[in-house]
């Protein structure tokens, strides 16, 4: 049998776009609220002071997401990777003269890199802490102490010597740390398509199960319970769809008691 359309749209998953921003609770259904779960005086303008500050809160995150884009940010860091690939490729077909060139940079290169790093990555070529007196067996006297303008001199020479190659090494490590932060970004929840997680849904159902203990209630994730009822009140009120909420609710109960 054939289903309506309309059937059809009631079924189809909630996306982000489905949750506009949330508007406040008039004090009219808040007192309404609060009358039907037996609460009054004070109880009431705390109510509606929680609910407010959620409803801000949540308005506020929403804009704050609505200016980020995880594609146009992957592609900002994968281009630069390029890039660097680019770059290093350009660096190997140099001849002579660029090599040569390229040498004059050794002093900057010094300044910017640390000798456990030069010593990491060339461990058979560059100048070892014994060499420059500072990992001697403890009974030996040295003829003289290596001072840091010692070390920095040495790594300036090794690096003058070797300088299309060290920079190579490096660039190539500027690109691993690219790929590994594009492996970060696309880690997160909806960076490579798909449905994106609700998570201000989430949100908002975790605070009002926190509202309802404050009440003096416990939430519970029974289908048809007081709490659920109170959860779609309260997503009427704010102007959000109150389908899934029973479904989501066993989450946010789970991190509530985390």
């Amino acid at each position: 049998m054939k289903r309506h359309k309309s059937e059809a749209q009631k079924t189809k998953p909630l996306k982000l776009s489905d949750f506009p921003p949330p508007k406040r609770v008039s004090r009219e259904k808040a007192s309404d609220i609060c009358e039907w779960l037996g609460a009054s005086g004070r109880l009431v303008e705390e109510v509606q002071n929680y609910l407010d500050d959620l409803v801000d809160y949540v308005r506020e995150s929403m804009s704050q997401r609505k200016t980020t884009d995880l594609k146009g940010d992957r592609d900002h860091i994968s281009n630069a990777r390029d890039r660097i690939i680019d770059i290093r490729k350009e660096l190997l077909g140099m001849g002579i003269d660029g090599r040569l060139a390229v040498r004059t940079t050794a002093e900057r290169l010094s300044d910017i890199l640390s000798g456990d790093w030069i010593r990491h990555q060339f461990p058979n070529d560059a100048p070892s802490k014994q060499m420059l007196g500072g990992d001697r067996a403890p009974m030996r006297v040295p003829a003289r102490v290596s001072t840091e303008a010692d070390i920095f001199h040495s790594d300036y020479q090794f690096i003058r010597g070797r300088a299309p190659e060290i920079l190579d090494t490096l660039l190539s490590d500027l690109e691993t740390a690219l790929a590994s932060a594009l492996i970060s970004l696309n880690s997160q929840p909806g960076a490579l398509g798909g449905r994106k997680a609700l998570t201000h849904r989430h949100l908002v159902i975790l605070n009002l199960a926190n509202l309802w203990l404050r009440i003096g209630k416990e939430p519970v994730s029974t289908p048809g319970s007081l709490f659920a009822v109170f959860c779609e009140e309260i997503f009427k009120a704010i102007g959000w769809p109150v389908r899934g909420i029973e479904a989501a609710i066993p989450d946010a109960l789970k991190n509530l008691r985390n």
